[in-house]
């Protein structure tokens, strides 16, 4: 505790606040539930950062699954280049059934829509670009999986 007390000391001394940058809180506030929306949940093995060829990584994306509908969603949100418009976009495909994919230029995140798939294996992807569309960012899993419901 001293130590933690120590360092914010340090900190305000410096003239250096404590406090997440307006980016972060703006990002901060889209979690892959809020933007999937009520009853969906994570999915073990269903996060992947976005990153480019270099490894910058420049958001996540997300399988997320609501069990009372049977649904799944997919979530990429970005952490880079937030609040500007750059294309960023969402994909899922479900096994035998319906696939759902939204691209745009977006400022925060892009969201698949709600696409049935109970018991069947699912494959997703979520990528965006920086400002001037030359260095695109990508995450997710190209072979099916998740199939347990």
């Amino acid at each position: 505790m001293l130590i933690r007390s120590v360092i914010a000391a340090s900190l305000v001394a410096a003239g250096i606040a404590a406090v997440p940058s307006s980016a972060y809180a703006a990002t901060a506030a889209y979690s892959p539930e809020r933007v999937c929306g009520k009853g969906f949940h994570r999915v073990k093995d269903g996060h992947r950062a976005m990153t480019t060829r270099d490894g910058a990584v420049f958001g996540h994306v997300y399988l997320m699954y609501s069990r009372r509908s049977g649904k799944n969603c997919v979530a990429a949100i970005k952490t880079a280049y937030t609040g500007t418009r750059t294309v960023t976009g969402a994909y899922l495909e479900v096994k035998g059934g319906g696939r759902s994919e939204d691209e745009q230029r977006y400022q925060y995140y892009a969201e698949t829509g709600h696409v049935d798939g109970a018991w069947k294996c699912v494959r997703y992807a979520g990528w965006t670009r920086d400002p001037d569309n030359r260095v695109t960012a990508w995450g997710g899993r190209k072979s099916f999986g998740n199939c347990g419901g």
